[in-house]
């Protein structure tokens, strides 16, 4: 049975743990925008982001690891749409090589009182962080359609692009396609395929489009009871109808 053990901050701040170590896997969250000396929320979204990321920074360092560590980041904000632009300068800022980054993804959440951004991560201890691209299919923010490290691949929200043109498919069928066809490509490049996928989630505009996806999924893992978890999401719109993102393990 796995150890899992509790990580704490600064209890004389806060008494809530921040995260769960099962060997050199790293489960971290509740990382908000407080100044890591008072506890006290930032004023604004580029000061709790900044809080935030100094937060995070000190959470993996409780079980003796660094920010290179660090696999996958969610980031939920209360107001995505007003806060966007304050998302990425921190992020470079944190991470300021672009061949040496997490990936990550966000979300709008109802956050509490004055905390407008909440964070979570996934971190592999005593491994090298390998960022996993595709031709073709490449985010606009500075992150890597996903990375490996040691045995786990984690991907960012893979997109539904057709590699050749760089850009969404054409209707949602067509988008579902490419996005299996993508994901199975971001597999491959970190020497993996379908049967080391241990979860899924689905991000679909419209929830009437879930069974091209569900389809798909049930297809790849027939046995029901083996098949991967897939959590589905009312996520999107405009271009991009459905997208998908996985955690892989080489490991049983």
């Amino acid at each position: 049975m796995p150890t899992f053990i509790e990580i704490f901050g600064d209890q004389s701040v806060s008494p809530l743990p921040v995260a769960l170590r099962s060997g050199d896997m790293v489960r971290g969250f509740r990382i908000v925008g407080t100044d890591p000396n008072t506890g006290v929320l930032g004023k604004d979204i580029e000061t709790q982001l900044k809080n935030a990321h100094q937060n995070m920074r000190v959470s993996i360092e409780r079980v003796g690891g660094t920010t290179a560590n660090i696999a996958q980041v969610s980031m939920y904000f209360q107001d995505f749409g007003r806060d966007r632009e304050a998302m990425n300068p921190p992020w470079v800022d944190a991470f300021p090589d672009e061949n040496d980054r997490p990936t990550y993804k966000f979300l709008t959440a109802d956050l509490p009182g004055d905390e407008l951004v909440y964070m979570d991560y996934f971190a592999v201890l005593n491994q090298p962080r390998q960022i996993l691209n595709i031709p073709g299919v490449a985010h606009t923010n500075p992150i890597p359609l996903g990375v490996k490290m040691g045995p786990y691949l984690f991907s960012s929200r893979v997109l539904p692009y057709d590699p050749a043109t760089g850009k969404p498919a054409e209707g949602v069928e067509a988008q579902a396609e490419h996005l299996f066809n993508n994901v199975e490509a971001l597999l491959k490049t970190g020497g993996m395929s379908w049967s080391n996928v241990k979860q899924g989630r689905a991000f679909v505009a419209d929830l009437a489009n879930l069974p091209l996806i569900t389809g798909r999924w049930e297809k790849l893992f027939p046995d029901a009871s083996t098949r991967p978890v897939l959590h589905p999401l009312k996520y999107g719109g405009g271009a991009l109808q459905v997208m998908l993102e996985i955690i892989a393990s080489e490991d049983n």
